[in-house]
């Protein structure tokens, strides 16, 4: 009876360590698929970072070159040192850049980024019009912002999608903010404002107010609060400056363009901050799916190994009863 009872035992924990052996193999494939392919999304995540930092950058240069293209005795001291800066965080995306698969939209970002010396040397030389230099980096930095949605789109599931889409948008709407910056320096330093430049920045307002809502609906409510808080400051002083540069009433005192630049560019600044929180959720949201595939594979991996072990006692005792 006693042989019995440990043949019967020995036979139901046999039974399911034999049924996890069989199913094993397409488990542990989707296992490792499932660790690799978070691994690429962490370098995914890396790359549209790095891509966000940079158009930060560019950004800045843009508004710098349409401010020293505006006065025709300006130095290009601050434009100088930005430059420098650009190029440090464009040494740190190249190498991220580089190891990504070539395709139209890698091919559009290499060809724009290779032409960025040369559209340097016509602001320098003072060939190229505030128009056309504000359009050369905005036309730069829009192949960038295609570089992050493609990302996004290949790379990104459930929340971390949700996080990425609300940084595409948020990066979007500081770029809105930065031409408008570059548009409204440009028009304070002419006489007037024609018609076609009012709907221009108009346009550009409506712009940044939907793609902020936007934003806040995907980000969830602790970064929205964080951007309203953030941003609450310098919304208001730009409010101010923008209409007061648009108004067709003569009794309200026009700004200067340096004083419209300034503020323009401490809330573009302020749109930073809430960016880099956002870049420190999806690091984290990155690094958390990544923890747990690895996991889920080293779960799969010591059951898998203890089923064998399981099945090989069982062999072995099953011979010693014989």
């Amino acid at each position: 009876m006693q042989g019995f009872v440990s043949a019967a035992a020995l036979g139901g924990m046999a039974v399911p360590a034999a049924a996890l052996l069989m199913v094993a193999p397409p488990l542990l494939l989707d296992a490792r698929r499932m660790a690799k392919t978070s691994g690429q999304t962490l370098d995914r995540i890396g790359l549209i970072i790095a891509a966000g930092r940079l158009i930060h950058e560019l950004q800045r240069e843009r508004g710098l070159s349409v401010g020293f293209l505006s006065k025709p005795d300006g130095d290009n001291v601050a434009l100088a040192s930005q430059r420098q800066q650009t190029e440090n965080t464009l040494n740190t995306f190249r190498p991220l850049f580089d190891h990504q698969p070539a395709d139209p939209v890698h091919d559009a970002v290499s060809q724009a980024l290779n032409g960025l010396q040369t559209h340097r040397q016509g602001i320098d030389a003072r060939t190229l019009s505030v128009p056309q230099a504000a359009m050369g980096y905005s036309g730069r930095i829009g192949t960038l912002l295609d570089l992050i949605a493609l990302g996004i789109k290949s790379s990104a599931r459930g929340r971390l999608a949700r996080l990425g889409t609300a940084y595409l948008n948020l990066i979007s709407a500081k770029e809105a903010a930065g031409q408008e910056r570059a548009h409204l320096t440009g028009l304070l330093s002419t006489p007037g404002v024609e018609a076609a430049a009012r709907r221009r920045a108009h346009d550009l307002r409506e712009q940044q107010d939907m793609l902020l809502k936007l934003f806040a609906e995907g980000a969830g409510p602790e970064l929205a609060r964080f951007s309203r808080a953030t941003l609450a400051d310098a919304e208001r002083v730009v409010t101010s400056l923008r209409y007061a540069a648009l108004s067709d009433d003569a009794s309200v005192h026009r700004p200067t363009s340096a004083m419209w630049f300034e503020a323009a560019s401490r809330r573009i600044d302020a749109l930073k901050e809430v960016e880099m929180r956002l870049e420190d959720t999806m690091n984290t949201a990155a690094l958390a799916v990544q923890g747990r595939s690895r996991r889920n594979l080293r779960w799969l991996l010591a059951a898998l190994l203890g089923s064998a072990g399981l099945l090989g006692g069982i062999a072995t005792a099953a011979a010693g009863g014989w």
